[in-house]
């Protein structure tokens, strides 16, 4: 009865012929009422999975760019503190996305 699998239909006929609960105009309501509830909410859930996985997808992309522009500096010369200060990070992190990011020498 509970399962959002279960059109409105299929659980007035659980109602009626599992739980022998007359069916009436008023019941009819309430169930179609419960159904769109569940629905809109169901909805609203999977809005907000859409919404969140665009933001954090926004922030993979951002870092990404983020790491590129601090690597292309680094291969230009430029130094750790400069690298730093433009990207507006400590230079610890500059170090640790230079180091995860140097291809390993065979």
């Amino acid at each position: 009865m509970l399962s959002s699998e279960l059109q409105q239909e299929a659980k007035l006929e659980i109602i009626e012929h599992e739980y022998n609960i007359p069916i009436n105009r008023d019941l009819r309501e309430d169930v179609s009422v419960m159904c769109n509830l569940s629905e809109g909410i169901e909805e609203k859930g999977i809005k907000k999975g859409i919404e969140k996985g665009i933001e954090k997808g926004i922030e993979k992309g951002a870092r990404q760019e983020s790491e590129k522009f601090i690597l292309n500096m680094y291969q230009q010369g430029c130094t750790l503190k400069l690298i730093a200060s433009v990207a507006g990070i400590s230079t610890d992190e500059v170090e640790a996305i230079i180091n995860k990011k140097k291809p390993a020498l065979s």
